[in-house]
């Protein structure tokens, strides 16, 4: 047996002591150095310190307060107490947030059943603008809008009203309609231009520039207008607004009167009386094209007479006799009114004396 002395017992057990040292925790190392000094052993048993389970700890470093948390600096031995105040904050900002929501969806319905109880949703007035000649009160009462109903109905099917007024104003071209403080509704309007007149017996009627003859009529022509004359189709009186819209201003300015003058051969011939005392035939379809030769082939004139440019471009005066002049000019028309009676025949006799007259004197031009 081998026999061992105390002091090989004391320091083999101070060895144990050291190794089992390590796994303790720290306040059985602090109870271990307590009865050390008191020369007492560990009322605990070596062996139950060696297998006994320890909990594994965060071991930070010496300098773990020097280094950044996300979310910010905590302090690893703080109490749950320090994180209070931000851990309220972040809840409240939550609850901030659904209240917002919550409060917004029940705030939005609310205010739009105000919106539609109060006056603003109902239309108040009517304002018109940019009219010309057509008054205010003929277009708000073409308009058929209802004052004091709902603004926005009438908005929606804006496009009805103004095809109303379109249809009652034939004046108007087109209204732009928008909505104008709040409940009230603006009409822009645009007019059509007058081209021309029309001459009715005694009286005459605005021609505007879609070709289209107004029923009002005045007794005295507009000065800067031509005057249309024999004219019974809108669809002739619009070829003839077209080919004229394409002159320049001042060889509008220039045309005094148009007349239509048919012949069997050419149902497109017109007279252009100007405003310098010359005649123009001329036909409709090229009637921009060879009118703007006119001012030079008028410079060429020794005096009044006519201008034809039916076929080509040749002159020749007026006759002496104020008579035959009016025949010469208006010939062809007293031939197709000639052809078209049917009197008795005494009155056909002298009505065919009378186009061969004027026959006659058509081919001496």
């Amino acid at each position: 047996m081998t026999h061992i002395s105390k002091k090989d017992q004391s320091k083999q057990k101070r060895e144990n002591s050291d190794v089992h040292a390590v796994n303790l925790t720290p306040w059985q190392k602090a109870n271990l150095e307590y009865r050390k000094k008191n020369g007492q052993d560990a009322p605990w048993s070596p062996t139950v310190i060696e297998g006994q389970e320890q909990k594994e700890e965060l071991q930070l470093p010496e300098n773990a307060s020097d280094l950044p948390v996300e979310g910010g600096s905590l302090n690893p031995n703080g109490s749950f107490a320090d994180r209070l105040p931000k851990l309220k904050y972040e809840r409240n900002a939550v609850l901030y947030r659904r209240l917002a929501i919550i409060i917004t969806l029940f705030l939005i319905p609310l205010l739009f059943a105000l919106y539609y109880v109060s006056p603003l949703s109902k239309l108040s007035a009517l304002q018109v603008a940019k009219n010309n000649v057509v008054s205010k009160a003929a277009i708000i009462k073409a308009a058929d809008f209802k004052l004091d109903e709902g603004l926005w109905k009438q908005y929606w099917y804006r496009n009805n009203n103004e095809e109303k007024i379109k249809k009652a104003l034939p004046r108007v071209k087109s209204v732009a309609i928008s909505i104008e403080h709040f409940n009230e509704f603006k009409l822009a309007v645009t007019e059509y231009q007058e081209v021309a007149i029309l001459e009715k017996g005694d009286s005459y009627a605005p021609v505007i520039e879609n070709g289209k003859v107004l029923a009002e009529t005045v007794k005295e022509p507009a000065k800067n207008l031509p005057i249309l004359e024999d004219f019974k189709s809108q669809k002739r009186i619009l070829d003839v607004l077209t080919q004229y819209q394409k002159l320049s201003q001042e060889l509008r300015s220039s045309v005094s009167q148009i007349k239509y003058t048919p012949t069997n051969a050419n149902k497109d011939l017109l007279n252009l009386l100007m405003n310098d005392g010359n005649t123009v035939i001329i036909n409709i379809s090229n009637l921009a094209e060879q009118l703007k030769y006119y001012p030079q082939v008028a410079k060429e004139l020794k005096g009044k007479g006519v201008v034809d440019m039916e076929v080509g471009i040749f002159t020749y005066p007026y006759p002496k006799d104020d008579k035959k002049a009016d025949t010469k000019i208006n010939g062809n028309s007293a031939t197709t009114e000639s052809n078209n009676q049917n009197e008795t025949n005494e009155n056909t006799a002298e009505n065919e004396s009378q186009s061969e007259t004027n026959n006659n004197s058509q081919i001496g031009q």
